[in-house]
């Protein structure tokens, strides 16, 4: 049976503005710590933002042959940051520089090969 791949509603993510192909799904995380400025006596915590993180993960059929692919291999290995750009679905686009802290590849007998990363983002993340 053969696969038929489609974006996700039109969503698309980029290694230096070249697409990866064959996205399944992937999770974007932005997130804000918080520090407690609670003071002594109060009944009620207080806080106040600080330090903002964020990550991705995905899956994508894994295709030997597409480079965004092997960029995705080639960055797990060498842990070089690289700049990646995304499109949701409701057309936002976002940019931010990231390590591929990992990326591995299934063993599939009888069925489609698939590969998943992670993303680790370093410094802001751009919303445009």
């Amino acid at each position: 049976m053969a696969v038929t791949t489609r974006p996700a509603s039109g969503a698309v993510l980029k290694y230096d503005d070249d697409p990866i192909g064959g996205i399944i799904d992937a999770n974007v995380t932005l997130s804000v710590e918080t520090t407690d400025i609670t003071e002594v006596g109060l009944n009620d915590r207080k806080y106040v933002s600080g330090i903002r993180a964020g990550s991705a993960s995905g899956n994508v059929f894994f295709d030997a042959g597409d480079a965004g692919i092997a960029n995705l291999r080639s960055l797990a290995a060498t842990g070089a940051i690289a700049s990646f750009q995304w499109t949701s679905y409701t057309g936002v686009g976002y940019t931010v520089d990231a390590i591929v802290t990992s990326f591995s590849e299934s063993i599939a007998v009888a069925d489609v090969v698939k590969a998943s990363f992670e993303l680790q983002f370093t410094g802001p993340v751009t919303i445009a």
